[in-house]
């Protein structure tokens, strides 16, 4: 087959003849028989797509092997690293802990939404998207010191909110 561009007769020539030692390389890499099948059709699939780009001086069983040794490589890394997710258990969560998270969770919701909508901005721009108080001056057309003191008036808003929650679930328990 000629390199740039080679016809099917001498593609199929070629595959006869570099088939059965690409099989044999993947097979030692990841001892599986079908699976170094799938990835030597895979690595000859792309020589096909590719040998257009393949100069005449192109050494095609270095790098159809180069191709099929990658192939085969990243297959037992994707392996692997499914084996190791499927092994290690998951801890499973305190219910209790869990049920505390929703509760803060439900708290700070409501305590947000019970602020004014510049509050609940600025908020979600300084600690939810993680802008500075330039990049927030910017956004809001406001200069650096302005959206400082905001800021502090809205945490200042949101802590009482919360504190009132609290204050609201001790009397409900007590």
């Amino acid at each position: 087959m000629r390199a740039a561009g080679g016809d099917g007769l001498e593609f199929e020539k070629l595959y006869r003849e570099l088939y059965p030692l690409v099989v044999r390389t993947v097979f030692l890499v990841i001892f599986d028989r079908d699976v170094a099948q799938e990835i030597t059709h895979d690595a000859f699939l792309r020589l096909w797509q590719r040998r257009e780009r393949l100069g005449e001086n192109a050494n095609i069983r270095a790098w159809l092997m180069k191709v099929a040794v990658n192939l085969a490589i990243d297959h037992k890394r994707a392996f692997l690293t499914a084996l190791k997710e499927r092994l290690v258990p998951t801890p499973s969560e305190d219910p209790a802990h869990t049920a505390l998270r929703n509760l803060q969770r439900d708290e700070m919701r409501r305590a947000l939404v019970a602020l004014p909508a510049r509050d609940r901005a600025l908020l979600v721009l300084r600690f939810e998207q993680g802008l500075s108080f330039p990049e927030i001056g910017q956004i809001l057309t406001r200069p650096e010191p302005t959206v400082k003191t905001w800021l502090h008036r809205a945490l200042d808003r949101l802590q009482r909110q919360l504190g009132d929650a609290e204050a609201g679930r001790m009397v409900e328990e007590g």
